[in-house]
Formats: structure tokens, sequence, C-alpha cells
């Protein structure tokens, strides 16, 4: 048996327009075009389907933050309280560096003799360091002696003994202690 052959039967005439080269172009844009449609519906799609997922990670994200900000608010109480307190204890620290200090001076006034004069004191909420001069080598021992025994002073050291001239009889000297606090008595 034969094959019957294939019967093609085009009842369109072929336009010589799609044969000349601006007729080709056409053609060949309109192909292309279907592609370039295509391509960009795809872009669009895609971009519709970013912005919807970005939008959903922004709203996240604003959901967060708020939490946190309303963590952060919470402990606003919380860090208002602790500056009020770090106030405190300065205020104690400053007034208890005050009471030392007011405490010093009565101390080195009760056991200073009578013929010795200060003139220069300085008196820091550890250290004591008083200048002055003594009219003999007694009362300046009796100085530095009263002063080592003291319950109020230690580690006294004497920076600096001048024999006067003798015209002027008498001692300058230049002495530091450290204070030592005294409990308050209940």
């Amino acid at each position: 048996m034969k094959k019957p052959a294939k019967i093609s039967i085009n009842l369109l005439p072929k336009d010589p327009f799609l044969t000349s080269p601006i007729g080709r172009l056409m053609q060949w844009g309109l192909s292309i075009g279907r592609y370039l449609v295509i391509f960009t519906e795809l872009v669009v799609i895609i971009s519709f389907a970013t912005r919807f997922n970005l939008d959903r990670q922004i709203t996240d994200l604003n959901g967060l933050i708020h939490q946190r900000q309303i963590i952060i608010e919470s402990y606003g109480d919380l860090e208002q309280q602790v500056r009020t307190i770090q106030k405190k204890i300065s205020s104690y620290q400053q007034i208890e560096q005050q009471i030392n200090i007011a405490d010093a001076f009565p101390a080195l006034s009760q056991i200073t003799p009578q013929d010795v004069k200060l003139t220069d004191l300085t008196i820091q909420p550890n250290l004591i360091i008083f200048s002055g001069r003594a009219q003999s080598s007694t009362s300046l021992d009796l100085l530095v002696n009263n002063i080592q025994q003291s319950p109020n002073f230690a580690n006294v050291t004497i920076d600096q003994i001048e024999n006067q001239s003798d015209k002027d009889p008498g001692f300058t000297f230049k002495i530091q202690a450290n204070v030592v606090r005294q409990q308050p008595q209940q």
C-alpha cells in the first residue's frame, strides 16, 4: 500500500508585504513583542509578590520595635529610681566626708599644745596635712607624740622640721596623717 501524499491547501494568499524587509521586521517585532509582554508581566507579578513579602516583614519589624519600646519604657521607672538612689548615695558620701572633716578638726585642736601655732591646715576626707610653728622642741615633741597616740589619726608622717634662727627661736614643721573614721556611738 502506498502512502497517500500530504496535501496542504492554503486558502490565504501570501501577502507580498510580509516578504518585504519592513514586513519581515514587523513580523519579527510581533513575535518578539509577545515575549517582551510576557517577560514584563512576569516582572510585575514578581514585584507584587516581593512587595507583599516586604510589607509583611515591615509589619513584623514594626510590631517587634513596638514591643521592645514598651519593654524599654517599662524600665524607665527603674532607671529613674536607680538615678535617684545614686544621687542619694552621692549626697550621703558628701555628708559622710563633711562629718569626717568636722571630727578631725576638734581632734587636732585637742592634741595641739598651747605654744604651737598652726599656719596651714588641709583636711581631706581621709588625710590631714598641717604645718605650723612650735616655740620649743618639747612642744613639737608633745604634738608628734599626741598625734601618734590619738585614735583619730594613723600613719603619721613628718615631712619637714626646720630650726629657726637664733633671733627667732622655735621650729617650723609640716606633718601629715591619715584620718581614722570613728564609728558613731549608739
